[in-house]
């Protein structure tokens, strides 16, 4: 097993339209990763909701020790909450576990572009982004 901590920081996003009746959305983010033993998605990380905005300024910091050795792919979401039913998925992005395991103790901020594929109006289209720093902690 290769515990390491790793520091995540989500930073902001955009969220392509409105997914509430003001035309704007109340977006949070998850992040998790995809278990080599088990093949299920294991979140560790969820940002606060960032409400009527498509726009979000997270400013979500978060220290996680994980197994790396365990990562087969590390899990970008979005949703837009909702009070009444279900949470709206905005879109996702996956990334390559190495993608962490390759990472330096000076990290890296990248915008990464989530998709929804079940959406027939944004297939292949960016549906938002997201701005995510990644490093190990030493």
């Amino acid at each position: 097993m290769a515990k390491e901590n790793f520091e995540f920081f989500v930073v902001s996003g955009k969220v392509s339209k409105g997914y509430d009746s003001n035309g704007l959305a109340d977006p949070y983010v998850k992040m998790g990763y995809i278990s080599k033993k088990t093949g299920k998605t294991e979140y560790f990380l969820k940002t606060k909701v960032v409400k009527s905005t498509l726009f979000p300024e997270f400013q979500h910091k978060q220290v996680q020790e994980l197994d790396s050795d365990d990562i087969e792919k590390v899990v970008i979401e979005m949703y837009d909450h909702d009070l009444i039913g279900k949470n709206d998925f905005i879109g996702k992005t996956t990334l390559e576990g190495n993608s962490l395991t390759g990472l330096s103790n000076e990290g890296t901020l990248i915008r990464y572009h989530l998709f929804n594929e079940n959406d027939p109006e944004s297939v292949g289209q960016s549906t938002a982004n997201v701005y995510l720093g990644m490093n190990k902690k030493a």
